[in-house]
């Protein structure tokens, strides 16, 4: 919390410790593995997705050895398959579980009062906007779920922020935006009460992604390149060349991936714009597997857990949102939204706590307990 709170309220704070984001998410994250996760148990029972984790990470660091890259870039994919496999074995008590709810609301609010946008980047400053109303939802769901008046709450942060994207010229968070209220007030409830429907909808969330590059890469060569509208930019500018440089290097070690700290022609620094891909491009063919079994199987059970509560409905679309989000950027794996991220997957599970309605919390606590 102090470190998300410091890294979008104060921009010294974050312009300091940007170059350190991953490896403190990363001391948090296994502080969190070491107190919820009893692995000597988890080991004797052959957890299959903690062999995953695992199997996953070691193969991502014998490549990077193997082909002489940056070896910092392991951190950014341990940090993103700890969120996925954490997100369903934390257990937080009733109080530090309202703390977070509370924490993000307070967080959107500032943002909501003060823009700070200009003082990281444009772009920056409307994702976590976005991102931060996605955690502050869970609260406004609660309270409105007490008195349907609060409700008008949802639509002035809605509005705020709407105007706060388009202002920014923010494609990557007005698509988080676009897809989550799509997702969570068009398409009706019974559609995803099917479980066939949530796992179509979060395997195009994961697999869309490859294909989207590759759709936009083809788009591009056909010579027509029109204005986006409201946005004030053309529909190919520049993630075509970038995404097609990295295809070209990637052909040559697939199996091994590409590393990080590459120069790139098409692009000042080396960022792929795409999670999915990022994944695979810089890992290789057998790591993206691996964490593509990782990530589904927890998406699938957050969908399952999701739809019999309300709220963890609502993070649940959240987190699909910012996957849909990561077509076009790398949001979704950057440190600094890990908190969010890992707030909203939890929010997620805990739908299950509704087994039992007079005990809110009993599931993760036996759960815990189990361990």
């Amino acid at each position: 919390m102090i470190f998300y709170a410091g890294t979008w309220t104060f921009p010294a704070f974050y312009h300091v410790t940007e170059i350190y984001n991953t490896s403190i998410v990363f001391v948090a994250l296994g502080i969190l593995f070491i107190n919820n996760v009893n692995l000597i148990k988890k080991i004797k029972e052959k957890d299959i997705m903690l062999l995953v984790l695992a199997a996953a990470l070691v193969i991502a660091l014998v490549n990077l050895f193997v082909i002489g890259s940056n070896k910092g870039c392991i951190l950014i994919l341990t940090d993103f398959l700890l969120v996925m496999y954490l997100a369903q074995n934390i257990v937080l008590s009733d109080i530090q579980k309202k703390t977070l709810e509370i924490f993000f609301l307070v967080m959107f609010a500032s943002w909501f009062v003060y823009d700070r946008a200009f003082f990281y980047n444009a772009n920056t400053g409307a994702t976590v906007t976005v991102f931060t109303l996605l955690g502050g939802y869970i609260l406004l769901e609660k309270l409105c779920l007490k008195k349907e008046i609060y409700g008008f709450f949802i639509v002035i942060a809605l509005l705020r922020t709407v105007s706060l994207v388009l202002w920014h010229l923010a494609r990557g968070a007005f698509l988080a935006l676009f897809v989550f209220l799509i997702f969570y007030y068009i398409v009706p409830k019974k559609l995803w009460d099917k479980k066939m429907f949530r796992r179509a909808v979060t395997a195009f969330s994961v697999f869309g992604s490859l294909l989207f590059v590759a759709a936009y890469v083809g788009m591009s060569k056909l010579g027509s390149n029109p204005k986006m509208p409201f946005f004030y930019k053309n529909v190919f500018s520049g993630r075509e060349q970038i995404w097609q440089e990295v295809w070209e290097l990637f052909v040559t070690m697939p199996f091994t991936g590409i590393g990080s700290g590459r120069a790139l022609k098409s692009f000042f620094e080396y960022n792929i714009h795409n999670s999915m891909y990022d994944i695979l491009a810089v890992h290789g063919i057998i790591v993206f597997v691996l964490s593509i079994c990782l990530i589904l199987v927890t998406m699938f059970k957050a969908g399952d857990a999701a739809v019999k509560k309300r709220e963890s409905f609502c993070a649940f679309v959240a987190v699909t949102a910012i996957f849909f989000e990561s077509f076009i950027d790398m949001d979704l794996m950057w440190a600094d939204y890990s908190p969010l991220l890992l707030f909203l997957l939890y929010e997620a599970f805990d739908g299950a706590a509704k087994a039992d309605p007079g005990n809110a919390g009993s599931v993760r606590r036996i759960a815990n307990e189990r361990k």
